[in-house]
Parts: structure tokens; sequence; C-alpha cells
């Protein structure tokens, strides 16, 4: 593996971290713009270089480094939004399986790796709410709070990160 590489990699990893601190608070998920930059590193370090990064970024944030939205250490474990977090590592491989010629199959792969994202945080979502906190949620109750506010944002994002990826790729930035 190359030094370029790896700086790359160390480059997304600080990228979804600030992506983490420009956050709004809209409930027990806040908005942020973590999901631009991990599909983004999906798209321009492919599969291994955005996984190093996106693992990078989840054990900065393990280790204590406040780079999550709004926190860090291993209390983040517990937190019922964690799940999004880790749902960037199937994200991030997914997305990348989109490769870089065609803009539709980038589209598609980078919506399923948005997908993965949002299936792994409901999933950790109820069990946090109903195993850890003691208060069980309907799917309907958690869509409500875990993904019906950021689905259209995020699905516009995806679009505008597959077109700047693209505008990237043609001045020759990309790893994959």
């Amino acid at each position: 593996m190359k030094t370029k590489h790896l700086v790359f990699a160390a480059l997304f990893t600080a990228l979804i971290a600030i992506g983490a601190q420009i956050r709004i608070p809209l409930g027990p998920v806040p908005f942020t713009m973590q999901m631009p930059m991990v599909l983004l590193a999906g798209m321009l370090l492919g599969k291994k270089l955005g996984l190093i990064s996106i693992i990078a970024y989840i054990g900065i944030g393990l280790i204590g480094i406040p780079v999550f939205a709004g926190s860090g250490g291993l209390g983040s474990l517990v937190s019922p939004s964690f799940g999004f977090v880790l749902g960037f590592i199937p994200g991030v491989v997914i997305t990348a399986m989109g490769g870089s010629e065609d803009i539709k199959r980038m589209i598609v792969f980078t919506l399923l790796g948005m997908s993965a994202i949002f299936i792994c945080g409901v999933l950790y979502f109820s069990f946090i709410m109903s195993a850890v906190i003691g208060t069980p949620m309907s799917l309907t109750q958690i869509l409500m709070a875990a993904v019906v506010p950021f689905i259209i944002k995020d699905i516009i994002l995806a679009v505008l990160t597959v077109m700047f990826a693209r505008t990237l790729m043609g001045r020759g930035l990309v790893l994959a």
C-alpha cells in the first residue's frame, strides 16, 4: 500500500469526523454531514481504503476522541444512533462497488450503501431502545425518529455526492 493511499484514507477519516461536527439536533438522531463523506470515501477510495478510513474513524471515536456527532468513547456504544456509525462499514463497501465508469450505476450503489447505513441504524436503534434503555419503540416510531426526517436530505446529498465525485474523478482524483 502506498503512502499516498494511507494519506487519503486518513484525510477521509478526518472529513467524516468534521462532517459529524456539522450537526443540527433533531431528536435522538442529529442531522450531520457524515453520510456524504462516507459515500464519497467509498466512491473515491474504493472498498479497501474506504473501509480503512471508516474503521479508523470508529476506532478513534471509541477510544474517546469526540469525533462522533457530539460524543466519543465507549459510552457511544449505548447511544441509539451509534448503529448508523456502524452502518458506515457496509455502506462504504457497497458504495465502492458502484465503480466510477457509469453514473447511473454509481447512483444505484450509493443509494444501496446509504440504505445499508439506514438498516444498520434502525436495527441498532431498536435494540438499544429496547434492551438497554428499556423503552421499546415500534418500527413506525423508530422510522419517524431516525429515518423520515433525514431520508430526503440524504437521497439528495447522495446524488450530489455522486456528481461531485464524478467531477473529482474527471480531474484524476480517484484511488479505487
